[in-house]
C-alpha cells in the first residue's frame, strides 16, 4: 500500500482551499500534572501535588485543531453553557492555533460547559473529573442550528459530525445534516456514538473503534474475519460509502462499500503514551485529504500516519503538515 507523491503534494496544496463543518460536542479538557509521594491518612488514595495546570480543546474541538493544524477552514458548531468555562472555551478557540472562519455557538441555559479534568502523575493518569449535563436540544435551538448550518452550506465541501453523546446532536439534527448535506454534494464523515449508531445512515463513511462497531452490533469483534463481517454489515445497513473501524496496536480496517474490498493497515506508533484524541486525528486527516484530493486508502494510510503520531504525546495532540509529510516518507509509503 503506497501514497502517490505526486497526488499527495498537491493535496497538500488544496487543503488550504478546503473548508469543513465541524458539527457536534465541544469540550474544555484540564490537565492536572503533578507527583506522588504518599498516600492520604483520609483514604488509600495517592496525593497528588499539582506542579502544572493547563487546558486545552477537546471533544469536536479537537478535530478543529486537528484541521487547523494543516491549513483546512473551518465553520464550528457546538453548545456551550451560560457560564464562565464557556468564556475560557471561545478564547481557546483563537488562542490554541484552531481559529474557525465562522463560529457558530448556542449558548445554554440548559447545560454548564463541558470540562474533563484529567490528574497525571508519574505520566499515569490518576483519576478523571467529568462536568456535564447530558440534556438533547431544545425545538427552537434544533431551528437554529438547521438554520445556521444551510447558511454555511454554500462555502463547506465537508462535513464532520463529532459525536460524544452529549446532547448536541441528537436523531433529528443527525438525520437532518446528513439529508442536507448529501441533497447538496457534501461529504459527511462521522465519529459515532454507539447510542446513535443507526442514525447515521447515508453518511459517507463511520470511523468507530472496534468495541464500538462490536457494541454497535451486539458483538465481540477483534479477529480479520470479525472486522470485515461487522464492517460490511455495519455499511449495508448504514448505506455508507466506507466504513473505518480503528483496532487499537491492530492498525485499522478500511471496508470500500462501493468496490466490496477491504484493507488492513497496520499501526505505526512507536511508543503509545496517550490515545487521548486519537479518534479525532483519525477523522480529521481522513476528511481533509480525502476532500483534497486522495483516494479513500490514501486518506487511511495518512490518517494512520498522524495518529501514529499523536499517541506518543500527552493530552489531545494534533500534526502538522510538515511532521506528517516527514513520517510517511521514513515510513516508505510514497
Amino acid at each position: 500500500m503506497k501514497i502517490r507523491y505526486d497526488i499527495y503534494k498537491q493535496s497538500l496544496n488544496r487543503l488550504a482551499d478546503v473548508k469543513i463543518a465541524v458539527i457536534g460536542d465541544i469540550i474544555l479538557d484540564q490537565y492536572l500534572v503533578g507527583d506522588v509521594n504518599r498516600i492520604s491518612p483520609e483514604a488509600p488514595v495517592p496525593v497528588v501535588h499539582v506542579r502544572k495546570e493547563s487546558l486545552t480543546l477537546g471533544g469536536s474541538g479537537n478535530v478543529v485543531k486537528n484541521l487547523h493544524a494543516i491549513g483546512v477552514k473551518t465553520a464550528v458548531f457546538a453548545r456551550v453553557g451560560k457560564d464562565d468555562n464557556a468564556k475560557l472555551l471561545r478564547e481557546h478557540l483563537y488562542t490554541e492555533g484552531s481559529s474557525p472562519e465562522e463560529l457558530f455557538l448556542l449558548t445554554s441555559e440548559q447545560v454548564p460547559t463541558t470540562i474533563k479534568t484529567r490528574i497525571i502523575a508519574g505520566n499515569q493518569q490518576v483519576c478523571r473529573v467529568d462536568r456535564e449535563s447530558v440534556v438533547p436540544l431544545e425545538a427552537g435551538e434544533l431551528a437554529t442550528v438547521q438554520k445556521q448550518f444551510q447558511e454555511a452550506l454554500p462555502q463547506i465541501q465537508g462535513v464532520i459530525l463529532s459525536d460524544y453523546d452529549k446532547g448536541y446532536l441528537t436523531p433529528e439534527l443527525i438525520q437532518e445534516i446528513i439529508k442536507v448535506s448529501n441533497e447538496n454534494g457534501i461529504f459527511v464523515a462521522v465519529d459515532p456514538q454507539v447510542s446513535h449508531f443507526f442514525h447515521y445512515g447515508g453518511a459517507g463513511i463511520l470511523t468507530p473503534n472496534h468495541h464500538e462497531a462490536g457494541k454497535a452490533l451486539v458483538s465481540n469483534i477483534r479477529s480479520d474475519d470479525e472486522i470485515m463481517a461487522g464492517a460490511k454489515e455495519l455499511a449495508s445497513r448504514l448505506s455508507t460509502s466506507y466504513m473505518l473501524i480503528t483496532r487499537g496496536e491492530l492498525g485499522m480496517t478500511l471496508f470500500d462499500n462501493e468496490k466490496d474490498v477491504f484493507s488492513h493497515i497496520p499501526t505505526v506508533a512507536r511508543e503509545v503514551f496517550d490515545v487521548t484524541g486519537a479518534g479525532d486525528t483519525v477523522i480529521s486527516l481522513f476528511t481533509a485529504f480525502y476532500l483534497a484530493g486522495l483516494s479513500p486508502l490514501e486518506s487511511c494510510l495518512v490518517a494512520n500516519t498522524g495518529a501514529g503520531l499523536v499517541v506518543e504525546k500527552l493530552g489531545s495532540s494534533v500534526v502538522k503538515q510538515e511532521e506528517l509529510t516527514e513520517q510517511i516518507e521514513a515510513m516508505g509509503l510514497f
